[in-house]
């Protein structure tokens, strides 16, 4: 790849402990990096170098900084190790990474397995904002609450990514039993999801602790905080929000699903693309053809308008609005695949399941169609112009 001149990447929690290397040695000098706990900003944007001053950041909007600066080009963080050709970083022997929401439980899970005893007084203060590290020099509880001088002269900081090398673990799968504690944060969304799945006449609040099926009732939360939910049921895994998103998302987990197409085809695409489309595909999809559903959304987004219904053509399972058929996937990892409300069925005499989202191994039903319970006999009748069905008892 040619080295770009000018160049931005968005600083993330993943790469800010790579870039913010590059960054203090570029700007040693500058006002900026004077004060040695200065750290790159999440949400900013790390340039190759700055138009008008020497801090080699911006911390306005992408959006505003490309209108203002229209010849600087983004890059991943692939392209940016080749243009500044790092040496890959080391795992440091002492180390921190701090805790945040989307990694605590992960970390945590790490952090309880190295311990001696079962439990501490200071297990509480393992919050987001506090900072795993290698090993704590004074006691077993493997953190620092605050970022202190002591963290800061002895301990290098590291990525998530460096964490899963270093402790050989992986991203947590979605367990089978979790749960999640309600904040005033994720109300809101954890909410939408308990009142879709919950069969109860009480009340799920802040504080309490949403599960993925409560042991003793339908009511799918814990009346309490999440400590003392899982205190009381161990088999419970404590779970982020990112994670609760892609166990109760599917359109989100089916969007990076990851698929393959033909080499022949990638070829094509290659052969017929911009040079910012060639970038996209070498960073998206892999040489055997490996890719996502996310990936092909976002090469036809950028594609000129005689390729767009190409490649909606050459993939119509990544584009299911197109399609004829409806998409019930987001309904389908539903308790039996529910349509329609406990209380709703309750009212009408039927049975929870007397209609569901179809499972099916024939694509063409697939996630497409409804399931109608052998409870009842069903009839599907003419009725002027109508089409109606008919449940029945059996006899």
């Amino acid at each position: 790849m040619t080295h770009l001149k000018k160049w931005y990447i968005p600083v993330t929690q993943e790469n800010r402990a790579e870039l913010q290397t590059w960054w203090r040695k570029q700007a040693l000098k500058s006002r900026w990096t004077k004060d040695p706990d200065t750290r790159l900003r999440e949400g900013a944007f790390l340039l190759s170098e700055h138009p008008t001053d020497s801090s080699y950041y911006w911390c306005g909007s992408e959006k505003g900084f490309t209108a203002r600066y229209p010849s600087y080009q983004k890059i991943t963080l692939e392209q940016f190790r080749e243009i500044t050709n790092p040496k890959p970083m080391k795992h440091p022997e002492k180390w921190y990474i701090p805790v945040t929401k989307e990694n605590h439980a992960e970390l945590n899970r790490w952090r309880l397995s190295k311990r001696t005893s079962k439990a501490s007084k200071w297990d509480d203060k393992f919050v987001p904002g506090s900072f795993l590290v290698s090993e704590h020099p004074y006691d077993g509880t493997y953190f620092f609450s605050d970022f202190g001088n002591f963290l800061k002269c002895h301990y290098q900081e590291i990525t998530l990514e460096q964490f899963r090398e270093i402790t050989n673990s992986q991203p947590m799968k979605h367990p089978e039993h979790w749960c999640i504690e309600a904040t005033e944060e994720n109300f809101k969304e954890l909410k939408a999801w308990w009142e879709e799945n919950a069969d109860t006449d009480f009340h799920f609040q802040v504080g309490y602790t949403l599960m993925s099926e409560h042991p003793k009732d339908e009511s799918k939360y814990y009346a309490g905080d999440i400590k003392n939910c899982i205190a009381d049921y161990p088999q419970f895994v404590e779970i982020s929000l990112e994670q609760f998103r892609q166990i109760t998302n599917p359109t989100q987990t089916t969007m990076s699903k990851s698929i393959r197409i033909s080499r022949e085809l990638l070829n094509e695409y290659y052969n017929a693309a911009t040079t910012p489309q060639k970038e996209y595909l070498t960073e998206h999809f892999k040489l055997d053809g490996t890719t996502t559903v996310e990936a092909i959304r976002g090469l036809h987004d950028m594609a000129c308008g005689g390729w767009k219904p190409k490649i909606k053509k050459n993939h119509p399972n990544c584009f299911p609005e197109d399609s004829k058929y409806f998409d019930f996937s987001e309904h389908a990892n539903k308790p039996g695949q529910r349509v329609v409300s406990a209380d709703v069925c309750k009212s009408l005499g039927l049975k929870n399941d007397f209609i569901q989202i179809r499972n099916s191994d024939n694509q063409e039903l697939d996630k497409r169609s409804f399931y109608l319970s052998p409870t009842y006999n069903w009839e599907l009748v003419k009725d002027d112009n109508a089409t109606v069905l008919i449940p029945t008892k059996k006899s």
